[in-house]
């Protein structure tokens, strides 16, 4: 504000990066920001916060929580395109040519933000369409959003962008926000939960080039809708929004805390997959191919596909519940068609790029829901897992 952070929603954000205990958080803020502040800045750092240097250089920072869990901080960038996890602006010592950079997305800006250690995605992939993003996967383009939430709120992009009721949904969270509604408030995240099939198309189109890491983006700002709820927090509060979901990265670091590089390497190669955690946390979600010589091909790599390996996750026994179990149903895609509807082991006879959905039916949070239940226990996407290439 004036040029000054907002301590009290920077205070926010960190505490919502706890209480969600969120292990590393890229962060992106938009280039009439980021690029007039020096790169150390991005940190927004405090007194308690633990530097992570390369070569004498603040790369990440860890943010210590009252409970003793710790978040990592990564800064990064959202406009054209969405560089997260970089080292440095991507023109170091002149904020000019930075803010330029990131306001287009072109081969200049990509190599320029790959250069400085940035995962080069693109977010809002509903507004974008499936030839430009292509061109951008020929000049380096790394991942893209297959799920935005701003889109799924904002009018104009679900009437333009997506096919959807643009304000219908205004109405449908009443028993979660109304001062004499019966509903959960965090629940009222369903009346937009469904998949964003616009985005998901363009997935898998952009498949056929080659892998593209998909994964969903919170685009939180805490600035929209500060009416107080009945829990006594503000309807767009840092906290709520990001316990809806989350990108789980497979890391192969064993450490405790593992290394920025080490959820780097994850991202970049696709071992991810993305968890609408308010449907429940899931336990034990397992996608992977076995290679023909026996090795392991997980979500993300490519090789010459044996047998694939799909478990359905259960909810984690941390997830809040009425007692009675939900509905899971899973679907394998083959190069973005459905290929299979169960778990357990396929033989892989032909060649494509599978992935795996998972659809959730919340019959556990049934007395989470208010006085019209019924009206919300139905399946929503809980599970989407990056593909796997089979040659």
């Amino acid at each position: 504000m004036d040029g000054v952070p907002n301590e009290s929603c920077l205070a926010d954000l960190r505490q919502a990066l706890c209480d969600t205990a969120v292990d590393v958080a890229y962060l992106s803020d938009h280039p009439d920001h980021a690029s007039l502040q020096p790169y150390d800045a991005l940190f927004h750092a405090q007194p308690n916060d633990e530097r992570i240097d390369r070569d004498g250089h603040t790369i990440a920072t860890r943010i210590p929580c009252p409970s003793g869990h710790t978040v990592l901080w990564r800064p990064g960038i959202e406009d054209e395109l969405m560089p997260l996890g970089l080292e440095n602006h991507s023109v170091v010592g002149n904020p000019e040519e930075s803010h330029r950079l990131y306001n287009e997305a072109s081969a200049e800006s990509i190599q320029a933000h790959a250069a400085s250690g940035g995962f080069v995605s693109v977010a809002h992939t509903e507004g974008k369409n499936l030839a430009t993003l292509q061109l951008l996967v020929e000049q380096g383009l790394n991942g893209v959003e297959l799920f935005n939430l701003h889109a799924m709120f904002d009018p104009t992009k679900r009437r333009e962008d997506l096919g959807l009721d643009p304000l219908g949904w205004m109405t449908d969270i009443q028993p979660f926000t109304s001062p004499d509604g019966t509903a959960e408030p965090d629940l009222f995240f369903l009346a937009v939960l469904q998949e964003q099939s616009v985005s998901i198309a363009r997935w898998d189109g952009l498949q056929e080039e080659r892998p593209v890491v998909g994964f969903a983006g919170t685009d939180a700002h805490q600035n929209v809708l500060p009416i107080e709820l009945r829990d006594g927090e503000r309807g767009d509060s840092y906290r709520r929004m990001l316990r809806w979901f989350s990108n789980h990265l497979l890391v192969s670091a064993r450490e405790e805390t593992p290394s920025p590089e080490a959820y780097d390497d994850a991202l970049k190669a696709g071992r991810l997959y993305t968890a609408f955690e308010i449907l429940g946390t899931p336990s034990g979600v397992d996608f992977h191919v076995i290679d023909t010589d026996g090795t392991v091909i997980e979500m993300g790599g490519e090789g010459i596909g044996q047998t694939l390996i799909a478990r359905c996750p259960t909810i984690s026994t941390h997830t809040p519940t009425n007692g009675e179990p939900p509905a899971i149903q899973a679907v394998i895609y083959k190069d973005g068609e459905p290929w299979a509807t169960e778990c357990g082991e396929h033989a892989l006879n032909e060649p494509g790029v599978y992935r795996m959905r998972v659809d959730i039916v919340p019959n556990h949070l049934r007395e989470f829901l208010g006085d019209t239940p019924d009206d919300w226990v139905q399946s929503y996407p809980w599970v989407y897992t990056n593909p796997i290439r089979v040659r």
